[in-house]
């Protein structure tokens, strides 16, 4: 009885083998660039970005719950944010959900055909410490390569 569970066993081993060797001979070796902050705007302020004008005008809430504070509800950030091309100007609201950015989509300041420009973090992050007034906010932008 010994002599036909291995022989049973064999096949089943060699099988496993070779699946395993085809799904792992599958994969996709394609790299993946990782994501850069390209510019960090303070308020107020302008960059200029392959052509393209961003301007950091204004923070219009920040409800943000502060860092050294338990809330129920995490808060959130809006800012405007103006973009300007040779043939276009735009201005855009993105909105920061507590320590997180929202979402690629929400957040989304230019596309092009190769890349992604992206509203990344709005710094610094309330403190109780700090009163709005004394924040000296900047905004990230983060690139990704399509």
């Amino acid at each position: 009885m010994k002599e036909s569970k291995s022989m049973m066993m064999k096949p089943i081993f060699i099988l496993l083998s070779f699946l395993l060797g085809i799904q792992a001979s599958a994969q996709d070796n394609t790299q993946i660039s990782a994501p850069v902050i390209v510019a960090k705007i303070p308020q107020g302020e302008t960059v200029i970005f392959e052509g393209t004008t961003f301007t950091f005008e204004s923070v219009m809430e920040d409800s943000r719950c502060p860092k050294d504070v338990t809330c129920v509800w995490e808060g959130e950030a809006k800012v405007r944010v103006v973009i300007e091309t040779d043939s276009d100007r735009m201005v855009k609201q993105i909105i920061f959900r507590g320590e997180s950015f929202g979402s690629a989509e929400e957040n989304l300041l230019v596309e092009t055909k190769t890349k992604k420009l992206i509203g990344y973090r709005l710094s610094p992050y309330p403190e109780t410490s700090v009163s709005k007034e004394e924040r000296v906010y900047q905004l990230e932008v983060l690139m990704l390569n399509k």
